[in-house]
C-alpha cells in the first residue's frame, strides 16, 4: 500500500498521483540547491536548510536519511522549531512512496545551528537504493507561534 505523503491533496492529487502544488512538467526540473524554508514568529526569524538523501556515513549498517539543518537570529536567545519530516521514494516526475518519517523539537539558540533527521535513529530505517527527496514542514513553537513554508530537497538517486 502506498501511504499518500501530507503534501499531497486535493482531486488532482487523487487522479495524477501528485499534488496540485507541484509545477507543471516544465518546471520540474530539480533546483540548483535544497530549497530554504523561512519560520517567522513574532521577533524571530528560522531557516530551515533540508540536506539531499544520502547514504549514512556515521551508522554501522547501510541506511539513507537526510538532515534539516536550522539556524535563528532575532531579538529571542532561544527559539524552539518544530520540524516534521518526510523521505519519498519515486521519480523526480511522477508518484512518490512515503517511505519514511520524523517529528522532532528542539530548542535553536542565537548563532548555532540544530540538525532534525529523517528518518530519526530508533525509527523505521530505510536502506534499498532509488531515487528520494526529503520533504519539511515546521513552525516555531516558543516564545511567539510562527509558521513555516515547506521545504524539499533535490531528488536524488542513490545506488
Amino acid at each position: 500500500m502506498i501511504r499518500r505523503p501530507w503534501f499531497l491533496s486535493g482531486a488532482a492529487a487523487v487522479a495524477m498521483g501528485l499534488a496540485s502544488a507541484v509545477p507543471p512538467p516544465a518546471a520540474a526540473t530539480p533546483p540548483a540547491a535544497p530549497l530554504a524554508a523561512v519560520l517567522e514568529g513574532g521577533g524571530a526569524h528560522c531557516t530551515a536548510r533540508p540536506q539531499n538523501p544520502h547514504w549514512s556515513s556515521g551508522a554501522a549498517d547501510r541506511r539513507i536519511l537526510f538532515k534539516t539543518r536550522v539556524s535563528c537570529s532575532g531579538t529571542y536567545p532561544a527559539v524552539s522549531v518544530r520540524i516534521d519530516g518526510q523521505l519519498l521514494r519515486g521519480p523526480l516526475v511522477g508518484p512518490k512512496a512515503l517511505v519514511a518519517v520524523s517529528s522532532g523539537e528542539q530548542t535553536v539558540r542565537g548563532g548555532k545551528v540544530a540538525t532534525f533527521y529523517t528518518p530519526l535513529a530508533g525509527a523505521k530505517q530505510v536502506s534499498a537504493p532509488g531515487w528520494y527527496t526529503g520533504v519539511i514542514r515546521g513552525r516555531i513553537i516558543a516564545p511567539q507561534p510562527g509558521n513555516l513554508d515547506d521545504g524539499h530537497t533535490q531528488t536524488v538517486l542513490l545506488e
